[in-house]
């Protein structure tokens, strides 16, 4: 019986001591808890038994220190990428100018070179065409170097006292081909002679010869006056 009471008041004990111990710990850890943020605090406390109500332990209301305003040194790697972009965006903006002012530039230089190398061109064949036409021009009229026999208009007079003389010589040429434009007498005369137009004087080549061959005529004698006919030759004794 004895035994049986030692060993009652020993498990009281031993249940006080326990419980002594627990609270102990649940004092620990409520100081614990005042260290901690509210939500580990939360997280860490124990589970509240149903069968025994205690009152819910008194949670320490977390301390928010505020946050200095970030100086100039510790501004944002965002904010300093942004400056080094502005700058960057500017002087591609002004190679981008530059190269549009070159390009201009390049281009009225080829419109201009071209341009210069045209109208020379041009020139230099309005020149050539020029010098052709300058060759050309004095072979289009060739000047003619004697006159036919039917472009020739005779006047024969007789100076030599003979009847019949001048209309016998007008016959022979006639025959040859020319213009007898008038027959008549003239003053007595010593030799056959030749008057011919001062125009015609260089185109009466055959004249010359024709006169020469039928008349013993070999040289002009003077000028005509007077008259239409291109020559005139008079009969002398």
């Amino acid at each position: 019986m004895t035994v049986l009471v030692v060993d009652i008041v020993s498990f009281i004990r031993m249940a006080d001591k326990t419980e002594s111990v627990s609270k102990d710990q649940a004092v620990t850890e409520e100081k614990k808890d005042e260290t901690k943020p509210a939500s580990e605090a939360l997280a860490d406390s124990p589970a509240i038994p149903t069968s025994t109500p205690t009152s819910p332990p008194v949670q320490p209301t977390p301390t928010t220190t505020p946050t200095p305003p970030p100086t100039p040194e510790e501004t944002p790697s965002e904010e300093t990428e942004e400056d080094n972009e502005v700058p960057l965006e500017k002087r591609n903006t002004k190679l981008y100018i530059i190269g549009i002012v070159l390009s201009i530039l390049v281009m009225g230089a080829t419109a201009g070179l071209f341009y210069f190398r045209s109208k020379q061109a041009e020139k230099e064949a309005e020149s050539v065409e020029t010098g052709v036409e300058e060759v050309v021009e004095p072979t289009a009229t060739p000047t003619p170097s004697s006159l036919s026999r039917e472009e020739i208009s005779l006047e024969i007079l007789n100076g030599s006292g003979v009847a019949g003389a001048a209309a016998e010589v007008a016959s022979i040429f006639e025959l040859l081909g020319y213009e007898i434009i008038e027959i008549g007498n003239a003053d007595e005369t010593e030799g056959n002679q030749l008057y011919v137009d001062s125009d015609l004087e260089d185109l009466l080549d055959q004249l010359l010869e024709d006169v020469e061959e039928e008349l013993d005529i070999s040289s002009v004698s003077g000028k005509l006056t007077g008259s239409t006919a291109s020559a005139r030759i008079i009969l002398g004794e």
